[in-house]
């Protein structure tokens, strides 16, 4: 199983998470609004890479109007 700890939404169905998978490691997880595409942009027990990443990563979609 997961938990998702962070998310932020965004237009056009935009999203950054950081997911808490099984056991220790931490996973980000993106969709931009000009891609149906889900992307992992990290994965690994380092919750402070992870938080970083998702700060970037809600930084890039906010420019597209993102919600916290």
């Amino acid at each position: 199983m997961f938990q998702i700890t962070k998310q932020a939404q965004g237009r056009r169905g935009a999203f950054v998470k950081v997911v808490q998978l099984e056991g220790e490691d931490f996973a980000v997880i993106v969709r931009y609004p000009d891609d149906g595409r889900y992307h992992q942009k990290y994965i690994g027990p380092d919750l402070f890479k992870a938080e970083e990443i998702y700060a970037q990563e809600l930084e890039k979609i906010s420019s597209a109007g993102a919600t916290d």
